[in-house]
């Protein structure tokens, strides 16, 4: 029963969100207008509920995760949440090298030479490809990188 009440949500929500996206437009003489990815993803959305609300449902009782994913779940948000509000000051190269840094050590529980090498990977090809390649401008903190 809980199944079929959360399919129903994510069909309505898939639905509300196309509508929404609809009227903002998704062709427009110069091409693809705002609405245009937000209309496809809510249309996926919809028909993944309606894949799940058809599909036979089992009788068993679901598992659930233990609780140590609660708390790698509230890591996540939190980094994330700290890496917006610390983009304006620090910059962008540095609150997401932290944010990095904190998220791979305490979340994925990964080496430091690992992290250490996906950190300075990730940064540097997000920087490359969004403020060089496609020149976004992205925050520059005090030091100006």
């Amino acid at each position: 029963m809980i199944e079929r009440l959360l399919n129903l949500v994510w069909i309505l929500l898939g639905c509300a969100a196309a509508w929404h996206a609809w009227g903002l437009g998704l062709r427009g003489p110069s091409g693809p207008e705002s609405g245009l990815f937000p209309f496809i993803a809510s249309c996926m959305i919809a028909a993944l509920g309606v894949t799940l609300w058809l599909k036979p449902t089992s009788r068993a009782a679901p598992d659930w995760p233990d609780s140590s994913g609660a708390g790698r779940a509230v890591g996540v948000i939190a980094g994330i949440a700290l890496m917006a509000a610390g983009m304006d000051y620090a910059g962008f190269v540095l609150s997401s090298t932290v944010t990095m840094l904190i998220l791979l050590r305490a979340i994925d529980k990964a080496s430091w030479a690992e992290t250490l090498m996906l950190t300075a990977g990730s940064v540097a090809a997000v920087f490359f490809v969004f403020g060089r390649l496609l020149g976004m401008p992205l925050p520059r903190g005090p030091w100006g990188w």
